[in-house]
């Protein structure tokens, strides 16, 4: 069975973005364009420190998910069978 990468624990995420940072390196692209995961800040006035929303390309599956998963400080990530 296929795996797949799955925000499981977002409200985790601190913003670092080293998930980003891993799947640019794997797919040789440097900066931001065409990035297979984006985070959003969420919109938040009730709460004291930022929140952020995952999103995840579908494309990013073909990637080395182990690695990006186990850079995240805060084990955001879960791989999952699809």
């Amino acid at each position: 069975m296929p795996k797949c990468l799955k925000a499981s624990r977002e409200n985790k995420c601190n913003g670092c973005e080293l998930c980003v940072l891993e799947s640019q390196r794997q797919i040789g692209k440097v900066g931001l364009e065409e990035t297979l995961i984006r985070v959003f800040r969420k919109s938040s006035k009730s709460s004291e420190y930022p929140q952020y929303k995952l999103e995840i390309d579908p494309r990013m599956n073909s990637l080395d998910i182990k690695k990006i998963k186990d850079i995240c400080p805060q084990e955001v990530f879960d791989i999952e069978e699809e």
